[in-house]
């Protein structure tokens, strides 16, 4: 039996649920090669194969590369919200025949091991600089003798004034 083509298959898939974006099943397609690639670079004799937790890892790392600060607003206008719906598109495919699987996979291995927000709003908050007490003391003590000396001159002043 024939296999079908990506869009054929997006089509057929989104008769029935129409939950995810045809570009959400596309950029699942590149995240897994992103992944594939990124793996066989760490170790050229690796087989074929992705988990699911490094399938998920490498749709953030390609999340944040092509979309940086947007990737959660694009994701989630595809339809994808969290790491569970990711396995749900994975799994769809497979399905489909349009990716295949071996018999450790299981559509739990892509359970939530991190929230959206942590992935794609955290790297991009600005980092917060806590002034330590040590630093606070140096301000302090730095800029009292400068104030002292301010206030002697301002009496010095008024008093000459005066006279």
């Amino acid at each position: 039996m024939a296999h079908p083509s990506m869009d054929q298959a997006i089509a057929k898939l989104r008769e029935q649920d129409f939950r995810f974006a045809p570009a959400a099943y596309h950029f699942i397609r590149r995240a897994l090669d992103h992944s594939l690639q990124k793996l066989k670079r760490e170790d050229a004799d690796r087989p074929a194969h992705v988990t699911g937790k490094e399938l998920l890892e490498g749709f953030r790392d390609l999340a944040l590369a092509d979309f940086g600060p947007l990737a959660k607003t694009v994701l989630e206008d595809w339809g994808i919200t969290k790491c569970a719906e990711v396995g749900e598109i994975v799994f769809q495919l497979i399905s489909m025949g349009v990716l295949g699987k071996n018999e450790n996979d299981r559509i739990d291995d892509f359970e939530e091991l991190w929230s959206f927000a942590e992935a794609f709003d955290i790297p991009f908050r600005p980092q917060a600089t806590v002034a330590t007490p040590q630093k606070a003391s140096r301000r302090q003590t730095a800029s009292s003798p400068a104030k002292s000396d301010r206030n002697r001159s301002n009496q010095s002043t008024a008093s000459s004034e005066k006279k």
